[in-house]
């Protein structure tokens, strides 16, 4: 799993954005995503299915860009 926040104390605007990754029922490896605004309970998430490994670390590597791009900061890697 990867978990990163952002703060934006001037906005009072407090994000989070995870993802994670697995087998479906299927044995597809699909990586999940899951976003929101820390204290509220509503969330969004996206599955998406990937191909290989190797398309795995490419699909970390452009959220993790993404999310650094935004204002992110990785708070967990597990």
């Amino acid at each position: 799993m990867l978990y990163w926040e952002k703060h934006d104390h001037d906005k009072n605007r407090h994000s989070w954005y995870a993802v994670t990754f697995g087998h479906d029922l299927l044995g597809d490896l699909v990586l999940n995503r899951s976003w929101g605004s820390l204290g509220l309970r509503s969330r969004q998430h996206r599955k998406q299915p990937v191909g290989s490994v190797d398309e795995l670390r490419t699909w970390l590597q452009i959220i993790g860009t993404e999310r650094e791009a935004h204002g992110y900061t990785v708070v967990a890697v597990g």
